[in-house]
């Protein structure tokens, strides 16, 4: 598909530019966060390198995926404790994954390997400047990706793509589309895990991913909490930026809010006027 090489050469454009932007160089070798040989250190390690392997795998296969040949490098790179190989790492991941409407295939290992870094993201106060210019714990940064890639594989995402391409891309059972829906519970579930970080900027985009989530039927359960976490946060809350992000999410989760609904697969019954 055109539209697929199109977004494939401005995607590596756009990573080269941030690359050359914060070192102009190659990344530096990741070091670990701890240099303990405790198996449970080592096998942690271990299940992350594979998660990575998983992702270069995938972009090997998709014919329309450009492949960073410091892909590796940049993603063990979030896994450090070396602020730069985290900063690239992170600039690298808002990268080739998704560049609408095409979602790529190595998204859904991208999606298990942000998992598995959130999972051992607690406590950690170190900050760092996202690609957007945000200052927060690198959690916060995951968290915020993880809302991204939600909403960028939402019913309203579907729609656009049949606008554009006419057909739907859920069409194919073996679309990345479905694998990455398939986990957006294990998404919710990482994003709720944060609700009440300590940080209000983690907690923020914590609630802002879970709002994103439970928009779909299966996570609708949810939404009565979500809306009781952002009414929470908007009454403590006295930065304005802040604020005015939990005043939107709040509405969102209103009695006028409506959960997404399954999308026809069909293009003429797919349309948007």
């Amino acid at each position: 598909m055109q539209g697929s090489v199109d977004a494939r050469s401005r995607s590596r454009q756009r990573v080269e530019g941030q690359r050359e932007h914060l070192v102009g160089q190659r990344p530096p070798p990741p070091t670990r966060r701890c240099l303990c040989h405790h198996p449970a250190v080592v096998e942690e390690w271990a299940d992350l390198r594979v998660m990575v392997d998983d992702i270069v795998r995938a972009g090997a296969a998709e014919e329309y995926w450009w492949s960073d040949p410091d892909m590796r490098a940049l993603l063990h790179g979030l896994a450090s404790d070396d602020p730069q190989s985290v900063t690239m790492g992170l600039s690298y991941l808002w990268g080739p994954f998704i560049e609408c409407p095409n979602v790529f295939r190595p998204t859904v290992p991208a999606v298990r390997y942000v998992l598995a870094l959130l999972g051992r993201q607690a406590g950690d106060d170190t900050k760092i400047r996202s690609p957007h210019g945000r200052l927060r714990p690198l959690r916060g940064h995951l968290l915020t990706w993880l809302g991204y890639v939600a909403d960028e594989v939402g019913d309203v995402r579907v729609r656009e793509f049949v606008e554009l391409a006419g057909f739907s891309p859920l069409e194919s059972p073996t679309s990345a589309w479905h694998a990455v829906r398939e986990l957006r519970p294990q998404m919710y579930d990482a994003a709720a895990a944060f609700l009440d970080d300590p940080h209000p900027g983690v907690r923020l985009e914590a609630i802002a991913a879970a709002v994103v989530l439970v928009r779909v039927p299966e996570l609708a359960v949810h939404r009565p909490h979500i809306a009781a976490t952002a009414r929470a946060f908007l009454d403590a809350c006295t930065d304005p930026v802040r604020k005015r992000w939990a005043v939107e999410a709040f509405h969102e989760m209103g009695s006028a809010y409506v959960a997404d609904q399954p999308v026809p697969t069909q293009p003429a019954s797919d349309r948007i006027h």
